[in-house]
């Protein structure tokens, strides 16, 4: 077990958007149990998961004696200074989170998703991670709602990107 340890392994200081390239019919945010917007989505496929998030990376991952034990998130990409796997497994994680809430996006969708960004990062493992996620994508993400006890909740978009927001190449 582990004392005084943040229940994440990752938090957003700055917003993070991504052209995905799949259009939706509207625009859409994502509030968190406590009403906190965490996710928008504009018609053109830009999604933003927004600054504050808190995720694993891949998952799972446990603590052990103040040790994080898991899947790996991959050696640190030189051109983010990140984890190689560490912007598809924020868009993953986020998109799972809001997938009952009315997010018009299948697991599978989702998964793709996931597989695209490890392939902008050349993550040797990403085929293997995408099987993993596509195998047991739905009891892990059981067991991180687990973590986070909230349910969300889909709305309008509203408002604009906040200055800052890292904005991923697609």
């Amino acid at each position: 077990m582990c004392r005084n340890a943040e229940r994440w392994v990752y938090r957003l200081d700055l917003p993070v958007a991504w052209p995905s390239g799949h259009p939706f019919d509207d625009d859409m945010a994502f509030d968190d149990k406590t009403g906190t917007r965490r996710l928008e989505i504009t018609r053109d496929g830009t999604i933003t998961v927004l600054a504050n998030y808190a995720w694993d990376g891949c998952t799972p991952k446990f603590c052990l004696l103040d040790i994080v034990l898991g899947i790996a998130d991959g050696v640190v990409d030189t051109r983010t200074g990140r984890p190689k796997t560490y912007y598809a497994s924020l868009i993953h994680d986020a998109l799972y989170q809001f997938l009952d809430d009315g997010l018009p996006l299948t697991r599978g969708e989702a998964d793709r998703f996931f597989l695209a960004l490890m392939g902008r990062t050349g993550f040797v493992w990403r085929h293997l991670y995408f099987v993993a996620v596509r195998l047991f994508g739905r009891a892990f993400r059981g067991l991180a709602e687990l973590k986070r006890r909230r349910k969300g909740a889909r709305g309008p978009l509203g408002q604009t990107l906040a200055s800052g927001t890292v904005i991923l190449v697609p």
